[in-house]
């Protein structure tokens, strides 16, 4: 039996409606269409993305050295994906041959590459006694310090959070929206995350006869004594509506764009699903959290590698197809996070930790058709050769950061979400988004 939101209502939580809906219904249905809308979307790669693996050179020079220090894993030249990109030092630059998808949107104009980009709390290479970041090859610290900025690793919330509270971002529901549970990327002072399973906001499977519908109820409308249990009911209930009410938003959408059947590519449609459904939301702004994970290739790299590339590449080809077809490609920016890049040189079928790394940055908003950065030397030996072959950062997360919050709308100096740019970096912002 499947439990409508309308026939729950009718049971008996009439009260708890009333408290509820107007607060949802009275929300503006004009008020998110206007076309100052923009949205962020993080993908994060969890487990620390070979990006030297991703984005590949395809001149002679570059390229030889890259397939003499990878051997075991190098992507044929004759296999790589053009992408029309030459980095600062115009090294011409392919994506991974399971990329095809994504070629015509950076032959577009509409994605671009952040070269050798990562954690810095001031520039490094080049420099006398630079500062290193703390734990640069460790899971769980690298990939807070993403998420929070590279000084504002011990802050409980994350840049993003930060951000919507400078913004007072608008909406009943938070425009806070993570597809990939908790995130500390999300974490705000004046807002929830609002946790979104990818397909729709909540099945609630367990709510499907009416003793059961009755028992909750019962749970919501019971006047409990006690403090704790009588917040949690309240809690439950509104979160409860909440996500019902969400999910008749996405069921009168009906049919939308098609798209790859993978589970990061369902979260991806269920993304551009609430970015449709904006206006009955009240949201001017929103910004999403979508991961994908497996990334931590230290053995069988090839293949792994390759079908999470693919699963990338797809998913980032609807997504971006679907958003266009709705007018709102110039609106949403969709960008790449992980922990870390991987040491250059393989193992025996994989690589270990590194430091820098590539990002994949998409919308109609990116300044594409070239690359930002420049393409590093990737012997041992060269300027950015950190302990046995993996790359310093020449880019700082930070700079990528200020500069997607910059086009999201953040008023502020970029500085005050990210203290690590006053230590030295030339520019605080990048070119890659137009103003």
């Amino acid at each position: 039996m499947k439990v409508s939101r309308r026939t729950f209502l009718k049971g008996g939580l009439a009260s708890g409606a009333s408290l509820m809906l107007p607060a949802v219904s009275g929300m503006s249905s004009a008020y998110g269409s206007t076309d100052d809308f923009k949205a962020l979307v993080c993908i994060f790669l969890h487990g620390g993305n070979d990006a030297y693996n991703m984005v590949i050179p395809t001149s002679s020079k570059e390229y030889n050295i890259y397939q003499s220090m990878r051997p075991n894993i190098a992507i044929p030249q004759s296999q790589l994906v053009d992408t029309g990109l030459k980095a600062d030092n115009h090294v011409p630059l392919g994506l991974h041959s399971s990329m095809t998808k994504l070629q015509p949107v950076f032959k577009a104009g509409d994605a671009t590459v952040i070269v050798n980009s990562g954690q810095l709390i001031e520039p490094v290479v080049g420099r006398s006694n630079p500062q290193i970041p703390p734990f640069v090859l460790a899971h769980n610290y690298q990939s807070i310090a993403w998420q929070s900025g590279t000084l504002s690793h011990d802050d409980e919330l994350g840049w993003a959070g930060r951000m919507a509270d400078d913004m007072y971002l608008n909406g009943s529901l938070s425009p806070l929206i993570s597809m990939d549970g908790q995130c500390k990327w999300l974490r705000s002072k004046s807002r929830e995350q609002l946790i979104i399973r990818p397909g729709q906001p909540s099945g609630y499977e367990g709510l499907n006869t009416p003793a059961r519908l009755e028992a909750m109820n019962r749970h919501f409308s019971t006047g409990y004594s006690n403090l704790m249990p009588r917040n949690y009911s309240s809690a439950m209930e509104k979160s409860y509506l909440d996500h019902m009410t969400l999910r008749g938003y996405i069921d009168e959408l009906g049919d939308t764009n098609d798209y790859p059947d993978t589970g990061f590519s369902k979260t991806l449609q269920t993304t551009a699903q609430y970015i449709r459904i904006r206006g009955k939301l009240g949201h001017q702004r929103q910004i999403y959290f979508v991961g994908l994970g497996g990334f931590d290739t230290h053995k069988d790299q090839k293949k792994s590698h390759q079908n999470l590339l693919q699963q990338l590449a797809d998913g980032m080809a609807a997504f971006h197809n679907d958003i266009k077809s709705i007018g709102l490609n110039d609106n949403v920016t969709t960008f790449t996070m992980s922990d870390f890049g991987r040491r250059i040189p393989s193992n025996a079928t994989g690589t270990d930790h590194g430091w820098g790394g590539h990002q994949l940055i998409m919308g109609g908003a990116v300044n594409g058709k070239k690359a930002y950065g420049v393409w590093p030397d990737m012997r041992e030996g060269s300027p950015y050769d950190y302990k046995h072959s993996r790359m310093i950062p020449e880019i700082s997360a930070d700079q990528v950061s200020a500069t997607l919050a910059a086009w999201f709308g953040y008023s502020k100096n970029v500085e005050e979400l990210f203290p690590s740019l006053n230590n030295g970096f030339d520019k605080k912002t990048l070119e890659f988004m137009k103003a």
